[in-house]
């Protein structure tokens, strides 16, 4: 099974890239997770370049995504939303068909106790008018994040290790689910 997946943060010590990381070292050895790290490569959203000339950035994203099972993004919170990198690579993937019905998880990571909400909720609305396929079951957010991982961004909480297998477990089911169904 291979997984796609972008974090919405160029941040050099980013959670979110940390802990999209963590669910790749932590997913089962069938499940190949590979980390989308050219997000600061797309340029900034143009309708005429859509129309007539996509960007080679953008037409290897439309590639990843294309040849992938599934994409997890994980959310960094900014003023209260999605961070503007995120939403100006979502606004090239409206322009395609790649992520039509695509299984798709969600994450956030924040320092602070709601986890990155005020992304995460936005996020799961951007993507379902999208048509992907959002898995509820497996998205989650990451509260107290200074707490959770250590000075080298790895994970060191129990709790969120397991929510890990547990969301990867059922995105696993449903990108089953939707392959038999495709």
């Amino acid at each position: 099974m291979n997984i796609l997946a972008i974090s919405g943060s160029v941040r050099k010590d980013s959670y979110n890239t940390a802990l999209l990381n963590e669910i790749s070292e932590l997913s089962p050895k069938h499940m190949h997770v590979n980390l989308f790290d050219a997000i600061n490569q797309i340029p900034i959203f143009d309708p005429e370049l859509a129309d007539e000339y996509m960007p080679d950035s953008v037409l290897r994203l439309l590639s990843m995504i294309r040849e992938s099972d599934g994409i997890i993004f994980s959310a960094p919170e900014y003023a209260h939303g999605v961070s503007g990198v995120l939403k100006n690579l979502l606004d090239w993937l409206v322009a395609s068909d790649a992520p039509i019905l695509k299984p798709v998880m969600v994450t956030s990571v924040s320092t602070s106790g709601l986890g990155g909400v005020r992304s995460f909720s936005p996020l799961i609305t951007i993507l379902t008018a999208m048509n992907t396929f959002v898995v509820i079951e497996a998205s989650f957010c990451v509260p107290y994040a200074k707490e959770k991982f250590d000075e080298s961004l790895n994970l060191n909480d129990e709790i969120t290790t397991k929510r890990i297998e547990i969301s990867m477990q059922a995105f696993e089911r449903a990108i089953s689910t939707n392959k038999q169904h495709s």
